[in-house]
């Protein structure tokens, strides 16, 4: 029986199957980073705003701060860097790190309360 062509079997990854050469990391303007960030950051920012007055006090305030400021960074990202992969792969971690942001806070508080 012959293997299955383009199928991952323990054999080698196809070029457009790697990760860091998807459009969304390589040739993509970013806009689609802002619009996934604004999603996640207005979803965190509503559920950090019900839990600001949960201890420990300040807790959620901040993570609402550094979620703001974390979008504002990709906005000036999108804008203002040139070179696509270093502002798209920017882009991905500051959404990442918006949801990181949030989980971290959730945690601290769920465990201070």
């Amino acid at each position: 029986m012959a293997p299955a062509v383009g199928k991952w079997h323990g054999g080698r990854v196809s070029e457009s199957q790697k990760v860091t050469k998807q459009p969304a990391l390589t040739t993509a303007s970013g806009g689609i980073w802002l619009v996934v960030g604004g999603i996640i950051a207005a979803i965190c920012l509503m559920l950090l705003w019900l839990m600001r007055g949960l201890q420990p006090l300040g807790a959620a305030t901040t993570g609402m701060v550094i979620i703001v400021v974390a979008y504002l960074a990709m906005l000036a990202l999108r804008y203002g860097v040139s070179a696509p992969r270093v502002r798209l792969w920017s882009l991905a971690a500051l959404t990442i790190g918006i949801a990181v942001t949030f989980m971290t806070v959730a945690i601290i508080t769920v465990y201070g309360a």
